[in-house]
């Protein structure tokens, strides 16, 4: 009796929910949809999703934790290269920030992402004199 006690205890632990690596799942998940060309990629997700919130318990500790890990991966897959490996040099990020109002005018992109790039980086120049210098290079890139 006791021996069986203890098995159940095991499966029980065994089997709760862990929201990193649920989270970790689903996100490999959405990467690998988001490539794919295949509908059933991207219905795999949802389903995994479902999986998971049932599993997790919504509104519980556990599901917020899996929902904050969800968010973190889905800003990562919608940053560009640029904006996970900005340019160092002045030229550099307003070429990227140009770069993308191209792109987004040819139909590459959304011209928002790089309004949300030209703001990201433009944050990250400390002297203002080079902030105002790159914010008015950039704003010509728009037209």
């Amino acid at each position: 009796m006791k021996h069986l006690f203890f098995l159940i205890l095991f499966f029980t632990l065994s089997l709760q929910a862990n929201p990193d690596k649920k989270s970790e799942e689903l996100c490999n998940c959405l990467k690998k949809a988001k490539t794919s060309n295949f509908e059933k990629d991207k219905k795999k997700c949802l389903q995994l999703r479902e999986k998971h919130v049932k599993a997790l318990k919504k509104d519980s500790e556990d599901y917020n934790k899996y929902s904050e890990n969800l968010q973190v991966c889905e800003r990562d897959m919608m940053a560009s290269p640029t904006e996970k490996n900005p340019p160092d040099s002045m030229d550099g990020k307003i070429a990227a920030v140009c770069e993308c109002f191209t792109n987004a005018a040819a139909g590459k992109g959304q011209k928002f992402s790089c309004f949300q790039m030209q703001s990201n980086l433009g944050k990250k120049i400390s002297n203002e004199e080079e902030r105002i210098q790159f914010n008015n290079a950039t704003n010509s890139c728009d037209k």
